[in-house]
């Protein structure tokens, strides 16, 4: 059912079907009207993350957009449709704004710096991705609209594995492979190995399989160690068990080396 809902609308029609309802937006926890799909074990709403940027040499790649993300994104839809924008503007405008947005954002920058990132877009820091250099990336997930787990009948941030041979394998992909069909220049980077896994599914055989550098630590704060051990801030000695230190630094190299073996052919 989950694909019926969605993929036989475009975009567009999405945003017009719920653009009475983020018109009125209030509160991101009455949402029910916003409702894509129930499936009893995921609940998935729209919010307007439509927006592909054709033009994106980076792909930021989350697992899905949170509660946090999804709050953020239908105010500043909101505040654009009352400003008279047409939808293709809301949708375009709106995406920078709920991307990534919250705390995490500073974490992102500070690991994609770290990683090489900024010297191969060309960009003194990757912050500019957010703000005047945003024709360089796109923002997205592995599920494009925001998800939650449902268990007992409540919901919480969704962060399962997204298994192939799924109905919401099937529905993500399709979204993800559509988006990668717009920007065929872009590099992929994935935020958290449940996003690698997922992506390295989803690319094996197309032309982005060379294009998928390795994960970098979620950053979220809940995952504050590793990305303390990514930045330098943290030392081996002092990593706890749940830490591979081995993995971070491989993980560093490889993003590094494989920037700039594209740029050496000149993918940018």
């Amino acid at each position: 059912r989950i694909l019926l809902v969605s993929l036989s609308m475009k975009p567009h029609s999405l945003f017009e079907k719920y653009r009475s309802v983020i018109v009125s937006f209030r509160d991101v926890k009455d949402r029910k009207d916003l409702l894509l799909e129930d499936s009893g074990e995921e609940r998935i709403y729209y919010a307007p993350f439509d927006y592909v940027n054709p033009k994106a040499r980076l792909f930021i790649v989350g697992i899905t957009p949170g509660e946090v993300q999804m709050n953020n994104m239908l105010i500043e839809a909101t505040r654009l449709i009352h400003q008279g924008l047409s939808d293709d503007e809301v949708l375009r405008r709106c995406k920078a704004v709920g991307s990534f947005s919250g705390p995490m954002r500073k974490n992102l920058v500070e690991l994609m710096d770290e990683a090489g990132i900024a010297e191969f877009l060309d960009v003194e820091t990757t912050a500019q991705l957010f703000s005047n250099k945003q024709e360089l990336v796109n923002l997205t997930s592995c599920i494009r609209y925001p998800t939650f787990a449902v268990k007992n009948g409540k919901e919480s941030n969704f962060n399962a594995e997204i298994k192939q041979g799924t109905e919401l394998f099937e529905f993500a992909s399709t979204l993800t492979l559509e988006e990668l069909s717009k920007a065929p220049n872009a590099v992929l980077l994935p935020l958290g190995p449940k996003v690698q896994h997922y992506l390295e599914k989803v690319v094996k055989g197309t032309q982005f399989e060379n294009r998928l550098l390795p994960e970098l630590p979620h950053p979220s704060g809940a995952n504050a160690q590793r990305i303390a051990y990514f930045l330098g801030r943290k030392n081996k000695e002092t990593l706890s068990s749940r830490t591979t230190p081995e993995k971070l630094d491989n993980s560093k190299k490889n993003i590094k080396k494989i920037l700039r073996s594209l740029k050496t052919k000149g993918s940018k």
